[in-house]
């Protein structure tokens, strides 16, 4: 008969035994990284298959080191980021990826958001946001929700205030090339070097000191179903600064857009925009304001403007400030504001849809509508016309509505031909497919059944 041990060796050889299995379960879990508390990020490998996992602030800012720019990364959790002002000495987020080490790997935010994420616009860096610089790379799916640092900005304050510099004789205009000497700012990414924006949102309020956009400062790459929220006050564009890439689907909401120069979607185009939209509280710019874009020498399609816009200076438009491409299937319904200011030399080129169209400009099927109102002798207006201040170019069935805007003058200097005045109940309701009959009824717009014509795609 086999003999049982005694009851205390029993116990201390049971003990061993736990002891031992339970030190080896540790060194297996810590082996694992299950409890690695140098591990820098909740999951994965960094692979396409297998990203990284984010779910902190902190795991969210070692993104920016070096080894880390080239990964692949999802958010798992929402993030509240209020920590990040105490980054960088009180400096805030230190922004991913710059031009010497570019974000090249890709980061989808899952659905879930980053709250109050502090970032420095205006620290002394060329590419400034969430994101620094973006080289081919993806982001997707981010929202940047900082609502809880939405600033109240007094209605026009800018855009009724006296320019501080004497303005030039015709509207300032950036070059294609000159996009390597302009600095990127913007509230998701600075620069996006051909890279893929999707679904991404930032809502909030931001200040800048230089030119900045609510989205993104520079994009040569792609944009898609993003937007900006809130207010902006500075040398502002409501999405994107410089956009020579696409960007479709996107769009500009509520709040007040207020500076010396002020645009409602891109300041400068030279990409292709199509499918989009700014519809917003206030927009206003003491040197210059343009509902959609303020200098257009790329191509928009089938967008729109709408809200409130103020301006009492050279450059006012309620959609573009100055046409060097093609815009067509293009509405704009604004209260339109315009104060003139103590120096009608500054006065010039204000029209209800372009400032200026220029001679290798072309406007096709568009229309302007809302009331227009002026603050001060007419007499000094240098141009301003219900559809344009100038037309040198080409406009193929612009319209405009001569009872709401009050205007009878659809172009007060150069070629008028093409634009055209109606009533509102022209414009209106199922009048408006007989009175605007070049407008494409079937595959792009569409009546109403009492307001003015909307773009098909805005039911989708």
């Amino acid at each position: 008969m086999q003999k049982s041990l005694p009851y205390t060796t029993r116990n201390i050889f049971h003990a061993s035994l736990i002891l031992g299995l339970s030190t080896l379960c540790c060194f297996s879990l810590f082996s694992c990284g299950v409890f690695d508390s140098n591990k820098p990020f909740s999951g994965g490998n960094g692979t396409i298959e297998n990203p990284f996992q984010i779910s902190s602030l902190e795991q969210l800012q070692k993104i920016t080191e070096d080894e880390n720019l080239d990964k692949h990364f999802i958010q798992v959790a929402d993030i509240y980021a209020s920590a990040s002002a105490e980054l960088q000495n009180g400096s805030g987020f230190k922004f991913i990826g710059d031009a010497e080490h570019p974000f090249t790997g890709s980061y989808d935010g899952n659905g879930f958001s980053i709250t109050n994420l502090k970032i420095n616009f205006n620290k002394f860096d060329q590419y400034n946001g969430m994101f620094g610089y973006v080289k081919d790379g993806l982001l997707q799916n981010i929202t940047i929700d900082n609502r809880a640092q939405l600033a109240k900005l007094d209605k026009g304050s800018g855009a009724l205030s006296k320019p501080k510099t004497q303005l030039p004789d015709k509207m300032p205009r950036l070059q294609k090339n000159d996009v390597a000497n302009m600095d990127g700012v913007g509230g998701l990414a600075g620069m996006n070097n051909g890279g893929m924006i999707i679904n991404c949102h930032f809502i909030g309020s931001i200040t800048f000191f230089t030119t900045g956009a609510g989205l993104v400062g520079i994009n040569t790459g792609t944009i898609e179903n993003s937007s900006f929220e809130g207010n902006l006050s500075g040398p502002v564009s409501g999405l994107v600064t410089y956009n020579s890439g696409s960007i479709n689907r996107s769009s500009v909401k509520n709040g007040v857009l207020d500076g010396q120069v002020a645009s409602g979607f891109v300041r400068y185009n030279f990409g292709e925009i199509q499918n989009s939209y700014a519809d917003i509280g206030f927009l206003g710019g003491s040197n210059g304001a343009a509902g959609f874009v303020l200098n257009n020498d790329g191509i928009i399609r089938t967008s729109y403007v709408k809200g409130i816009l103020g301006g009492g200076n050279r450059f006012s438009s309620g959609f573009v400030g100055d046409n060097r491409g093609l815009i067509e299937d293009a509405f704009v319904f604004v209260e339109h504001q315009i104060t003139l200011l103590d120096n009608p030399d500054i006065i010039s080129e204000l029209g209800g849809f372009a400032g200026r169209n220029e001679s290798d400009g072309v406007i096709r099927n568009a229309f302007t509508a809302g009331s227009i109102s002026i603050d001060g002798n007419m007499e000094e207006l240098s141009l301003f016309g219900a559809f344009a201040g100038e037309n040198l170019g080409s406009i193929d069935h612009g319209y405009w509505d001569k009872e709401s805007t009050g205007i009878e003058t659809g172009v007060d200097e150069g070629d008028p031909n093409g634009a055209t005045g109606l009533t509102t109940a022209q414009m209106t309701g199922p009048a408006a497919e007989q009175n605007m009959p070049e407008f494409d009824w079937v595959n792009i717009w569409r009546t109403t059944e009492a307001g003015y014509p909307l773009l098909r795609w805005e039911e989708r």
